[in-house]
């Protein structure tokens, strides 16, 4: 097999890793942020709160960068990660406990997987999404279903991650202000 053919199933195989992470790690798609997701739980066993300042060693915990979208009013924040090391910052509000299974928090997913930025990029160019490139980043999201927005950053080939929240629109909000950032 040429260079080129392996160029082009490595490429294949990212888009592949892209659709089918997206698909399992994607929030509450149904319209509807108040019901239950049938897709993969966004809140492990382990959901916790912590404060701002247990940030910084959370990327050494997990092995790779976490996002969030910086401190907000009148939350506290829950941290939860799995067995492959999908991480979720939720941003509690209204005296939730660490666990609740309520989706109607803003959430903040960092997802680590080979090849996720050019997974996303490819990702972002395809139909049925609305391609989003913000601060160096590129993403997408589902115009139907706009309460969710996948992007990753050239600067974590191997991250991707996604902003939910449960007010149409208000994940891309985000994403578009420069808010979603790595916890230093």
């Amino acid at each position: 097999m040429g260079a080129k053919q392996r160029a082009m199933v490595l490429g294949f195989a990212a888009v592949i890793v892209g659709v089918a992470v997206w698909g399992l790690t994607a929030c509450n798609r149904d319209g509807d942020p108040s019901s239950a997701s049938t897709e993969v739980s966004m809140v492990s066993g382990d959901a916790r709160i912590v404060s701002e300042d247990d940030l910084s060693g959370l990327t050494s915990d997990v092995g790779h960068q976490v996002f969030w979208a910086g401190p907000q009013a009148d939350t506290q924040l829950e941290f939860s990660s799995d067995d492959t090391g999908n991480v979720h910052l939720r941003y509690l509000t209204g005296g939730a406990d660490a666990g609740d299974p309520n989706q109607s928090f803003l959430n903040i997913g960092s997802y680590p997987f080979a090849g996720a930025y050019a997974a996303t990029r490819k990702l972002a160019n395809g139909p049925n999404v609305v391609k989003v490139t913000e601060h160096g980043g590129v993403g997408f999201y589902d115009p139907a279903n706009p309460y969710s927005v996948i992007i990753a950053w050239p600067n974590q080939p191997d991250l991707q991650v996604e902003v939910y929240d449960p007010e149409k629109n208000r994940a891309l909000e985000f994403v578009r202000s420069g808010d979603i950032v790595p916890v230093s």
